[in-house]
């Protein structure tokens, strides 16, 4: 994801940021809620509605949970702080985070995706490309993370060579400025990016050319998934009831969140980014099923993890069993 300034206000999901921000206020549960900090991966975004819905709209309170969710940002590392059992929960970006923490032996499960297809995408300048294949032999802007995981497997399927390779790092100016390069991106940000910048690009969602692991993983540490089972059940659903909520009804309770987190997001950007996660079947699949929001199952995560051991990235012993949790 490009570098973006860091924010660090923490967000409390309880009744006083509801009121300050005219949300419907719900009626406090009976029982004594659960307490669970959740961290999210980046700055938050358009990527991060269905949780900031969920605090707007009471969800988590009515499901009987008091969660702090926690902005992430350049130079944090939410997945060592959760295996540190620094924070409860936070998202895993793609499924190479779940395999990473297996082989490094961390104590935290992906418990649900609620993204159905990863957001990676390549984009090049229209005007002289028409397919992947288009990419061979030019430059392509990747990020670090990328050059051993998802350009391994695109190496795979396409004549590819090391070479291409030039660093993202964040700044869309040297793709703009070459017209045969490609560069990463994610769906939700870096094409509004480069049309502001009167670029005509051609954006392959890289899930819809056969690459297939899941993304937006909710994951927690071992130990609160086994001190608050319940707890993990109720983040999940009311989660994914704010993803419904956000990507099908009104936005802007948690659009205004989002902002109030994060002032550099502008009400464009969360507009195309939106958008973007529905047209594209990011978090319901194509074709769009609202049930599918969390799902994860053992086929997927068995293709997926077989294929980039095939590719070499993993050992053949990893097993994704000892960082996935199907129960809930």
């Amino acid at each position: 994801m490009p570098a973006r300034p860091v924010r660090r206000a923490f967000l409390k999901a309880g009744l006083a940021l509801a009121a300050l921000l005219s949300a419907p206020v719900l009626s406090q549960p009976a029982r004594a809620a659960e307490k669970l900090v959740f961290m999210l991966d980046w700055q938050a975004e358009a990527e991060h509605g269905g949780y900031f819905q969920a605090v707007a709209e009471g969800l988590y309170q009515k499901a009987g949970l008091d969660v702090t969710i926690v902005p992430g940002g350049p130079g944090m590392s939410a997945q060592q702080l959760l295996a540190a059992g620094k924070i409860d929960g936070t998202i895993g970006s793609n499924a190479f985070y779940v395999l990473n923490l297996v082989e490094a032996g961390a104590k935290v499960k992906a418990v649900a995706s609620m993204f159905q297809k990863d957001p990676t995408i390549l984009m090049a300048h229209a005007r002289n490309t028409t397919s992947l294949a288009d990419l061979k032999g030019r430059p392509i802007f990747l990020g670090d993370p990328s050059i051993n995981t998802v350009w391994r497997w695109l190496k795979s399927k396409y004549p590819f060579e090391d070479s291409q390779i030039r660093r993202y790092t964040g700044n869309l100016a040297p793709f703009l400025t070459t017209p045969t390069a490609a560069a990463q991106g994610y769906a939700t940000s870096e094409p509004l990016t480069a049309k502001k910048a009167g670029a005509d690009v051609k954006v392959f969602l890289l899930a819809d050319q056969g690459y297939d692991g899941y993304s937006g993983l909710v994951m927690f540490n071992d130990a609160y998934i086994q001190a608050h089972p319940a707890a993990v059940k109720a983040f999940i659903a009311a989660t994914a009831e704010g993803w419904r909520h956000y990507l099908h009804g009104d936005a802007a309770p948690a659009d205004a969140l989002i902002r109030k987190s994060n002032p550099d997001m502008d009400t464009e950007t969360l507009a195309y980014g939106r958008k973007a996660l529905v047209d594209d079947g990011i978090v319901e699949g194509t074709p769009a099923a609202p049930d599918a929001i969390g799902r994860m199952t053992a086929a997927r995560w068995d293709s997926f993890t077989n294929e980039m051991k095939r590719l070499g990235i993993y050992k053949a012993a990893t097993d994704w069993k000892a960082g996935v949790d199907l129960a809930n």
